[in-house]
């Protein structure tokens, strides 16, 4: 996963969703375009399909596991 990834994910409570990584200027979290500076961004980068990801965000951290990447 990098800068311009489609990244579809899935959660704990089996919640599946799909962002596109973009650098800071580009994010618009309503349209799911996520900074690769944000803590679900930067936790994302680097990972594969099929990896579990934990993101250490401000209320606390959580996983997601990688479904798919474009």
């Amino acid at each position: 996963i990098c800068v311009g990834s489609t990244v579809t994910v899935i959660d704990e409570d089996e919640d599946e969703d799909t962002y596109k990584i973009v650098g800071s200027v580009e994010a618009d979290s309503f349209n799911n375009k996520i900074s690769n500076e944000s803590p679900l961004g930067q936790a994302l980068l680097g990972h594969k399909e099929n990896d579990i990801v934990t993101v250490a965000a401000p209320n606390g951290e959580y996983t997601l596991t990688v479904l798919k990447v474009c």
